[in-house]
């Protein structure tokens, strides 16, 4: 560690810095100074600090990243069971979007980030309007956060909820709060191929490429949207997209699940990363996407939770078992995403697909780092480093996890966490949602 800074040593029972792959120091050693990693390795080979020594015991390893998420609907949680896509979001969600105020969508996302957090998921990237409040309550919560504003015409909003309105927003959103604590991201997000029109696709783009700023955008979820997309512009949703010039951008394709050979040369070609959805795709039955050829053809992926009322929940351990054993039962190979890959996907890989520096415990990287405990009948027997590893994907879960730091700062210590009042957030999001849902409820499908 140089010498003369400050910071914090934290010693494990073991130590996953997930980059290389399948690389276990036990005992491991991860040092830290300000918000980077300054050193990971075996703790005997460590070198010699004046830093804070914390000896957590555990297993270490970087925070899990969530890739797309719209964390603010913990307020919907549940809402619409049972209805496919469009009509979940016409009968279900927009109608409680609609009465949606600032100091809804800021419970909305404490909650969310209490929940993030105390699973060990360090980053999240948001999909969502009422920017300010988001952002504040990311601030404030310690989460890691990348913030795209939602771009879309709002039905039933009023005559202000238009994307152009939503695209001034998201510009002024982008200069108040990019690089806020060191935490925060700010990019744009037009809805989708079907919620916003041609026009609001390229402006979206142009701003993107103006503040070279991520751009995110749900991409084929169903067949549904696929053949609609086909149907008014003869051609599939990336073909519209790379037409428009919005694939110029550094695009975050959630979903794609509906994709052909040509698109996938599209996403190749303009190196499109993917959020990839599979628990929040498979309760709406949208689909499977092609997790294996995403990987095969050196496409970015990270996994996503979409949001808490189409999930229903916020644990990014589930996708992380989750996408893998889709991916195997659909190739009808056990090989198809190995143990290691599905570990990356959750961490690094998410990480890649964002554009940041974080996703692993190596020096240089954000200091973004969870505790499990090892003290659990879900690690026994580990003969060997490789069944440790194999133990955390198929079965860990975020039950194990105790401490997480972001940025080198606490922010769950021993199952608690220390940046939210969680009794308090549940209390007035149960307030909160009652009022969402209107004096009659939102039905769900027969």
């Amino acid at each position: 560690m140089p010498s003369g800074q400050p910071g914090l040593r934290l010693v494990a029972d073991a130590v996953v810095p997930v980059a290389p792959a399948g690389v276990v120091h036990a005992p491991g050693v991860v040092d830290v100074v300000g918000d980077r990693v300054a050193w990971v390795g075996p703790a005997a080979d460590a070198p010699p600090t004046g830093a804070q020594t914390l000896d957590v015991g555990g297993l270490l390893m970087p925070g899990l990243v969530n890739t797309h998420a719209h964390t603010p609907m913990t307020l919907f949680r549940g809402a619409g069971d049972g209805l496919p896509l469009l009509r979940w979001l016409t009968e279900a969600i927009w109608p409680r979007e609609a009465r949606m105020e600032d100091a809804d969508a800021r419970v909305g996302m404490l909650l969310g980030a209490h929940e993030l957090l105390t699973c060990g998921v360090t980053t999240t990237c948001e999909m969502y309007l009422h920017g300010r409040a988001v952002l504040e309550a990311s601030v404030d919560s310690g989460i890691r956060c990348v913030y795209t504003a939602a771009i879309f015409d709002l039905p039933g909003a009023g005559p202000g909820a238009t994307w152009q309105a939503f695209l001034e927003q998201a510009r002024q959103l982008h200069q108040e709060f990019d690089g806020a604590e060191g935490r925060i991201t700010v990019g744009f997000a037009p809805h989708a191929a079907y919620t916003v029109p041609p026009a609001g696709l390229e402006a979206a783009a142009a701003a993107a490429l103006e503040h070279d700023a991520l751009l995110q955008i749900h991409v084929a979820e169903t067949a549904d949207e696929d053949r609609a997309v086909r149907d008014e512009h003869g051609c599939s949703v990336p073909g519209l997209l790379a037409r428009l010039g919005v694939l110029e951008a550094r695009v975050l394709a959630a979903h794609s699940i509906w994709l052909d050979r040509t698109d996938l040369d599209l996403y190749g070609a303009h190196d499109v990363a993917v959020a990839h959805c599979p628990g929040s795709n498979a309760k709406l039955g949208s689909g499977v996407a092609p997790l294996a050829e995403f990987l095969r053809r050196g496409i970015r992926v990270g996994l996503g939770t979409d949001g808490p009322a189409s999930n229903d929940d916020l644990d990014l351990w589930e996708e992380l078992r989750l996408a893998p054993q889709l991916a195997r039962a659909t190739a009808g190979d056990p090989a198809a995403v190995s143990t290691e890959t599905a570990l990356d996907l959750a961490t690094a890989g998410g990480a890649r697909a964002l554009g940041l520096a974080a996703g692993t415990l190596t020096p240089g990287a954000l200091a973004d780092v969870v505790r499990l405990d090892l003290d659990d009948s879900r690690f026994v027997p580990a003969l060997d480093h490789g069944e440790l590893v194999s133990h955390l994907v198929w079965a860990a879960s975020s039950r194990l996890v105790t401490d997480v730091w972001v940025g080198g700062r606490r922010v769950v210590a021993d199952r608690r966490c220390l940046t939210v009042d969680g009794p308090a957030v549940r209390a007035e999001a149960r307030a909160r949602a009652v009022r969402l849902a209107g004096s009659g409820g939102v039905r769900t499908a027969p």
